[in-house]
């Protein structure tokens, strides 16, 4: 039974990444957006920041902030996860960003965090960037989206128009 429900969730997000990618609108990011990618079937994301030049900054698992491209960001644990596209912070089609937002981003590279996966982590860093509180509660996709609806305006999520690879 586990086997099957994995095997629906693993199509499930296959196919809705297919239309997001296919039948929605891609958006380029802004400077201080926030992105992220799915790592687990839709169980576990990973979020950073746009900062302009293909790059984005993310706290990473080993808790250094460090800026990379699009391609490292979505190769999170090795490439084993499931992430297709990177979802970019928008008001309905157009994506919103805060030079500010990216400017805390960059001022954290190469700073160390006590990083634990559900108390100090990816989503909690984002949401320090659009804030200047790093040490919010934020800790989990749901609560970076309500933060970033909150601060951006962003009421959607849309892929980042880039190559895909299916």
């Amino acid at each position: 039974m586990f086997w099957y429900a994995l095997a629906g969730k693993v199509m499930s997000n296959v196919a809705e990444s297919f239309v997001d990618n296919v039948f929605r609108k891609t958006v380029y990011p802004k400077i201080g957006s926030i992105v992220y990618c799915d790592l687990a079937l839709g169980f576990c994301e990973h979020s950073g920041v746009y900062v302009g030049n293909n790059e984005i900054v993310h706290l990473d698992g080993s808790g250094y902030v460090e800026i990379v491209s699009p391609e490292k960001f979505l190769n999170r644990l090795g490439g084993l996860n499931t992430a297709i596209s990177i979802y970019v912070s928008c008001t309905e089609t157009v994506s919103v960003g805060d030079v500010q937002t990216a400017t805390r981003a960059r001022a954290m590279i190469g700073k160390k965090r006590a990083y634990n996966v559900l108390l100090d982590n990816c989503h909690q860093f984002s949401s320090g960037c659009l804030t200047g509180n790093f040490n919010n509660t934020d800790n989990f996709l749901w609560m970076l989206k309500d933060r970033t609806r909150n601060t951006l305006g962003a009421n959607s999520w849309r892929v980042w128009n880039r190559p895909q690879i299916f």
